[in-house]
């Protein structure tokens, strides 16, 4: 009680509640995107004992964790090399997926409340955050990134999904070259899903989210947030349900329509920038088909949806990694 006493005289006051208050069950997947653990001068040693102490503190506090661990562009450098030696796409994730583990083994190995080796085996998450641990996992399988990972465990273990990335979250357009690049503080998923598609998907692409992931977060209204990584201070506070800078994907009005048609102003182009070769539309397809949700979208509607699979480093919605 005396600490109300102490804030008034010293004039501090208690950080604002967020308005998110989180509706899962007291649990986070933490999302790390790999090139906020390695760099290109090697592993960032600082920041692994940041997030290292932030996860501890957390547990401490009485949140069960759950970390995945992407690739970053250590994961994209190994797969290009592949694929100029040969490999296929396949081969070239199976590579990544490893590049992911040495990963995520640097950050178990700094989190003491970890368990002792990566984990690759889903069923086994609830009975690891049961003993008390905080299981760490790196790529489970070809195509499938870690964010995907982390979404699917989400979904397992009705968390909230955290991605921690190399922005302060969801843009409208690349920040980096567009100064007038809106953030979005929250989206719903079907926005999301329209903005992503229009990336496709293939090893170490350049965006925010993948398909995958962001189909798990809308089938299961799954809560999520992207924040900074680099930003350990508000990644605590929002675990802890304090304000917090960054995007929070959730449920908006409106979550019943149809998936709109990819606008290529959206990804900081014009429509007709892609050339011929390089934009696939496809024509009247069936938007049931694509959501796959238990609940039929609209069922019998039809809608074109139109995707850019060329030049993508224009059309990128911003500059963070997809990892393996």
């Amino acid at each position: 009680m005396f600490d109300f006493f102490n804030s008034v005289a010293t004039g501090a006051s208690e950080p604002s509640r967020s308005d998110y208050q989180a509706e899962s069950s007291g649990i986070f997947v933490v999302s790390i995107g790999g090139s906020l653990i390695v760099d290109e001068q090697g592993p960032r040693v600082e920041a692994i004992r940041a997030f290292a102490d932030a996860i501890s503190s957390l547990h401490s506090s009485g949140k069960k964790i759950v970390v995945v661990v992407g690739g970053g562009k250590t994961a994209r450098n190994y797969a290009n090399a592949a694929a100029s030696l040969g490999a296929n796409n396949f081969e070239q994730d199976l590579l990544g997926i490893h590049v992911t583990r040495a990963n995520a083994m640097l950050l178990a190995n700094a989190i003491v409340e970890s368990y002792n080796e990566v984990v690759s085996d889903v069923s086994r998450v609830s009975e690891l955050l049961e003993a008390g641990k905080v299981p760490v996992f790196g790529g489970l399988m070809p195509f499938f990134t870690t964010d995907s990972v982390g979404a699917l465990l989400a979904e397992k273990l009705n968390a909230t999904f955290v991605n921690l990335t190399n922005v302060d979250g969801i843009y409208d357009s690349d920040p980096k070259t567009n100064p007038d690049a809106r953030r979005f503080d929250e989206i719903g998923y079907n926005k999301l899903v329209s903005l992503i598609v229009a990336a496709g998907s293939r090893p170490g692409q350049n965006v925010v989210l993948d398909i995958a992931c962001c189909m798990i977060l809308r089938r299961s209204r799954i809560p999520a947030a992207v924040l900074d990584g680099d930003n350990i201070e508000n990644f605590k506070a929002f675990v802890n349900g304090y304000s917090f800078t960054g995007t929070m994907i959730k449920e908006t009005n409106g979550e019943d329509e149809a998936i709109a048609p990819v606008a290529a102003a959206e990804f900081g182009a014009p429509e007709n920038s892609a050339p011929a070769s390089q934009e696939h539309s496809v024509e009247e397809a069936d938007i049931e088909g694509v959501a796959k949700d238990k609940k039929p979208i609209n069922r019998g509607k039809k809608r074109k949806v139109r995707t850019y699979v060329g030049n993508l480093d224009k059309k990128s919605i911003h500059p963070d990694e997809i990892d393996f």
